[in-house]
Order: C-alpha cells, then structure tokens, then sequence
C-alpha cells in the first residue's frame, strides 16, 4: 500500500505543533485568528459511518474457571443462551477412620444462590437444576464452550431454587437437597474401607468423574452460585467410645478443575446464521450485537478513513495533514434487556490475514524517536490502536448508559502517514478492529469478559468516527 501522505517536514510539524491540541466545530477557530480559506493552515471536520459487521470468535479455555454457573435464558435478539458447569470435587486434607459400626445415613447437595443474569426475576419463579455425575474425565486443555462438553452419567439430584424480586433473603438462603443413595453409598462403603480413592483430588476424580450443573427447560436465567458454600455431604452414623451412636459426615467441596459450557441458539433472530472462527456477519436488521459469554463481537471497517484521505492528499492543495482530535463513538445504546448488565469499558483488537485476533506486531531494537513514532506495541500484547511506543490505548470508557467513547487521534495520524505498514508494524491496513469487552486472549474462559453473558445492541449508523485535522495551504 502506498504511503498516503509524505511525512511532515520539520519546518511543518512545527507550526501545526502549535495547533494540535486545539479543535472545534468551528473550522475557523483553532487557537488563533486566521482566515480559513486564505491562511497557511486549513482546518478541516469529517464525520465517517464505519461499516460494521458481527463476527463469533473461537471459544477460550475454561480450565480453572472462578466461579460456578449454571442456567438458560432466552432474549429475541440473542437467542436462548445456555450455561453449563462441570467440576471436580475436592477430598478433605485427612481421612477419617470410620469404625466397624460406622452405617451410611443419606447424601446430601447444600448450594447457595449468589447473583443471576437474564430476566428479571418474578415472584414465586423457580429455577430448577439437575445435578449429574460425569461420564467422562475432565480435560484442562479442551475447550468447553461451545464446542465441546463432558458426556453425563447418572441423574444424581435436583435442585429448585425459589427466587423472589427485592427479597434479600434469597441470597442468604442455604439450600440443602438430597443426591441419590446410588452414589453416596458407594463413596460411603469406599471411606469406611479407607480407599486410596481419598488420597488426594485427582485418584478422587478419577473414580467418580466429576459432577456437572444443568438448568432444566422452562429457566429463564443463568445463575451463579456461591463457591464458598457449596459442598457435597456424606452423612453416617457411628457408635463413640462410650457406645453410644452419634452423626457423623464427611464434606467434599468444589475441586480444582472447573470448567463452563456457554451456548446459544441463534434460531429466529437477526443473528441466525451467523458463523464461528471470526467470519463477518450481517444481522438481518440494522442493528449490530456484542455479547461477551457467548463471544459475540462487533468489527469495523475503517477503510472509508483511509480512502478520504488518500483523496485528500492527492489533491494539489494538499501537501500535509495533521489530525487533532479523532473520537470514536459507539452509540446511542437502546435501553438494555432487564436483568442484563453493559460491559464496563470496550477494547479494540485488530485481526491479521487470517481474520484472526489479535494481531501481534514486532518491537524493534531501535529506541530511536523515528522508529517509536511507527512502532505499535511489543511483541507480547495484543495490538491496540493508538498505542505506538507510549500507552494510549482504544479502551472505551462508557460515557453514560446509552454510548462509548475512544480517543484515535494518535491512531490515525499514524494511519495516514502510513505508519502501520512496514515489515516491522505488520497490521492489517484494510481496517478490520473487534469491539469486544477487555481481555487478555491467553486467560481461560474464567476471565469475567468472556462467562458473562453481557450484552449490548447498536444501530449501526451510530458508530463512527468524528475526526478534526488542518491541512497546509501553501
């Protein structure tokens, strides 16, 4: 691609130096008196309407995911959404030594409501969960979203959980169910034998697989429950040293493997249809979708920046250009579902030739200010507009509940100047960026931007780019 503008000459850069940081709507007021057709310097306002797609990237490991979750909610622009949890259970540091009068009881599931997402919740609604025993191992390196899941064993227990709006108990309430006799007992008859099964998590799980966490038909939301409590226990008797019998229990807790399977049904909404591994989509309505548990994101295209600018600096009075304020805004945002939650802030990520993100660019060995000026990002982190040799990232911050906004003066300076397409700065000028919630791409699916299922719509006129810049006159 050919450079679209010359670099500026020392003499140019500073005088529009004393410009930069000044900019209005008003062409002819940048600072100084000057008249905006006959001056040496021509300030100039352009509004562009980036065209926008939707993409569904690949799914993100959920080895040693955070919290536990489990539910199904339906929206009609995001389909019937899905979460599944499949855990480890962890064995105490000890085992007990059960007597010969040891006798097994029943087992019992306490677990405890934390937060929910998706509808709001109504009075007397239940959401129920079935509890099964695995079928298969637990595998770190798979990814368990919405690709891959555990094959289930038996059904072992059920759980109604009655949520009530604005009543404060419900996320104080314990419940406690039963799980069938078929699998306490035989966990019971291997603690009394002391089974090496107890030894430690991983001969633990080997035996009994794993448990998985499954909302039944007819929930409406995706629930998270409270880690701290939760907890399997196996419940028996056993005579003491005076003869005389009293309870006794054993506790398994939450294991260190933990994983999610996030899905959605895109059936009968704007997004039907749409593919995995990050090919573009055009929903059937205006509008563009972006929700992070199912990995949904917004790309743009900023090829319409590099195109009027290529024009601009073919024409003859043109010998240089300078950008003083670039803002990209992503907004007005219709009121949100309720029970559904916007992402806090945005990040841009470029993709690379593979339509793959993020891309990752080379640092170079030369500290000088030359090669900074065209130097993106190191050679570790994902790539960010703006973000050439001192931080200043496309982190959008939501300006209030219906837009966001990001600052990409730097951005497209070097965009124009044709910064961004060397060997050494290996981006993707055609002007393909990902919104999506910030997230380092090398964390597992437990990161909060990628199991939340958060989710917001946006016509598509609304996202564009708002650009001030002085050309020379001379």
């Amino acid at each position: 691609m050919n450079l679209l503008v010359k670099k500026l000459k020392v003499a140019g850069v500073a005088l529009l130096a004393l410009l930069f940081f000044v900019s209005c709507e008003d062409s002819g007021k940048i600072g100084m008196n000057v008249d905006p057709e006959n001056s040496a310097i021509i300030t100039r306002y352009k509004e562009f309407v980036l065209p926008s797609s939707v993409v569904q990237f690949n799914p993100r490991s959920t080895t040693n995911a955070s919290s536990l979750q489990a539910g199904t909610y339906s929206d009609q622009d995001f389909g019937v959404v899905l979460s599944k949890s499949f855990t480890w259970l962890a064995v105490q540091p000890s085992t007990p030594v059960l007597s010969s009068s040891a006798a097994y009881v029943n087992t019992t599931l306490s677990i405890q409501f934390a937060s929910y997402y998706g509808s709001e919740a109504e009075n007397g609604e239940v959401e129920s969960f079935d509890i099964y025993q695995l079928s298969d191992n637990l595998e770190a390196a798979t990814d368990y979203t919405r690709t891959d899941e555990i094959p289930l064993g038996a059904l072992i227990g059920t759980v109604d959980m009655l949520i009530q709006e604005n009543d404060t108990v419900r996320i104080d309430s314990l419940y406690t169910v039963d799980i069938t006799d078929s699998f306490g007992q035989i966990l019971f008859d291997k603690l009394k034998a002391n089974d090496a099964i107890f030894d430690n998590d991983t001969v633990f799980n080997e035996f009994i697989k794993g448990i998985a966490i499954i909302a039944n038909t007819g929930n409406n939301k995706v629930i998270q429950f409270n880690t701290v409590t939760f907890s399997i226990k196996l419940n028996y008797t056993e005579q003491n040293s005076a003869g005389e019998t009293v309870d006794r229990s054993y506790l398994l807790r939450l294991g260190g493997k933990r994983f999610y399977h996030l899905s959605s049904n895109l059936s009968g909404t704007p997004l039907a249809g749409i593919l995995p591994d990050n090919t573009d989509f055009t929903p059937s309505t205006d509008f563009r979708y972006m929700q992070a548990g199912t990995l949904i994101a917004i790309k743009l295209d900023y090829d319409p920046i590099i195109n009027f600018f290529e024009d601009e600096k073919n024409a003859d009075s043109i010998k240089s250009i300078i950008i003083q304020s670039a803002l990209l805004t992503v907004g007005d945002i219709p009121t949100n579902k309720p029970g559904a939650t916007y992402p806090f802030s945005l990040t841009g990520y470029f993709t690379n030739n593979e339509n793959l993100w993020p891309a990752l660019a080379e640092s170079s060995t030369d500290t000088t200010f030359a090669v900074l000026q065209n130097e993106f990002i190191n050679q570790t982190i994902p790539v960010f507009p703006g973000f050439y040799g001192v931080p200043q990232d496309i982190l959008l911050g939501i300006v209030n509940t219906l837009a966001y906004e990001a600052t990409m003066s730097n951005f497209i300076q070097n965009l124009i100047l044709g910064g961004y397409d060397t060997s050494e700065t290996p981006l993707e000028p055609q002007g393909k960026l990902i919104l999506f919630p910030p997230t380092n791409v090398s964390l597992p699916q437990s990161s909060p931007s990628h199991y939340q299922t958060h989710f917001f719509k946006v016509h598509k006129d609304s996202i564009r780019v708002k650009i001030f810049y002085s050309t020379s006159n001379l």
